[in-house]
């Protein structure tokens, strides 16, 4: 477009991949060092991935989910809660992160109203933070230059400081200041119009990937709990990366109600999200109005097969443990350069 030609001029462009290597048309070979934008975490051209997609395309390329069911939904719906564990047996499937962050407030929101509470509508996030590039979500980023732009297309969720470790006193003091900020904020707006609060377990970009003190997750979960607040992990970032499936394994006592994920489940081969939530919170709703909200590429066939794929690799490949490994290995080192 012409507002990028700027841009445009200096970002190579790629003709083939190869593994986590990049190929432009100067000929370099270029090391994706960053997977895209935390992407693409099975590199390029995985055979078992490309294999499954074509296989399911020519089985089935297409049907719509708000009217039929395929084999493939079933697979990878099912594999996400085994793999998910307790607390998270249903699974919404989109076609990209920030969808299925809109998804699953629409699905709180279709809950509450269920529930006989259609009041709770107001949703509390963090600044910084960021859960996506549509409008819906645009509001929901910590982003302290983005209003002046989308500002009037959007609705503006309540911010309230991230807990910053490398900014406070000390990690517990960053995780004290921002839970007791969050409980001002469901009392100021009032707890029964409160629908969700929404938290990146470990801040992506925006927060310069900052990692807060446990004690943080923990006290945001007692106070939702205490004001029946629905608690959302949005963790399209980091699924499979921190050495466990989800972030959220991490603590128990810290589970959120409602786990948003992307990126590295479709791994660059398919458009794929997901949110999951606990049947407890799904079932209800199928007894009454059905959660009704799709779009048209919702489960597609072939994006579930590359995700049932993306599993697979990961798994067998015990790519969530190597990621913990290799985290230990980078920690250590990068605390060997801070020493000098």
């Amino acid at each position: 477009t012409a507002i990028d030609e700027g841009m445009a001029a200096f970002m190579p462009t790629i003709v083939a991949g190869d593994g986590i290597y990049l190929l432009d048309d100067r000929g370099r070979r270029l090391l994706d060092v960053a997977s895209g934008p935390f992407l693409a975490n099975l590199g390029q051209g995985n055979e078992r991935v490309l294999q499954a997609m074509l296989d399911q395309g020519r089985r089935l390329t297409y049907t719509y989910s708000r009217t039929t069911r395929h084999a493939a939904n079933a697979m990878l719906t099912e594999r996400l809660s085994t793999l998910a564990g307790p607390g998270f047996e249903r699974a919404h499937l989109t076609s990209g992160g920030s969808e299925a962050v809109e998804m699953a407030l629409k699905f709180l929101r279709q809950h509450a109203v269920a529930m006989g509470q259609p009041e709770r509508h107001r949703v509390i996030s963090m600044l910084p933070g960021y859960h996506g590039a549509t409008t819906q979500t645009l509001g929901l980023n910590g982003d302290l230059a983005a209003p002046a732009l989308w500002g009037p297309l959007t609705v503006p969720s309540e911010k309230i400081p991230a807990p910053l470790t490398f900014r406070a006193a000390s990690p517990e003091a960053a995780a004290a200041a921002s839970i007791a900020a969050l409980e001002e904020a469901i009392l100021r707006i009032g707890a029964e119009q409160v629908l969700a609060f929404v938290m990146e377990p470990i801040g992506g970009q925006a927060s310069g990937a900052n990692v807060p003190h446990a004690s943080f997750a923990r006290g945001v979960r007692r106070a939702c709990d205490r004001y029946g607040v629905r608690l959302v992990f949005d963790e399209v970032v980091t699924a499979f990366r921190t050495g466990r499936f989800l972030a959220a394994h991490h603590d128990p006592e810290a589970r959120p109600d409602v786990v948003v994920l992307a990126k590295g489940l479709g791994a660059g081969y398919a458009p794929l999200g997901a949110f999951l939530a606990p049947a407890a919170l799904v079932d209800p709703l199928t007894e009454s109005t059905g959660f009704a909200v799709s779009h048209s590429y919702d489960a597609n066939p072939i994006a579930c097969a590359a995700g049932s794929a993306v599993l697979d690799e990961v798994v067998d490949r015990d790519l969530i443990g190597n990621a913990a490994r290799m985290g230990t290995r980078i920690r250590a080192g990068l605390d060997e350069i801070a020493a000098r």
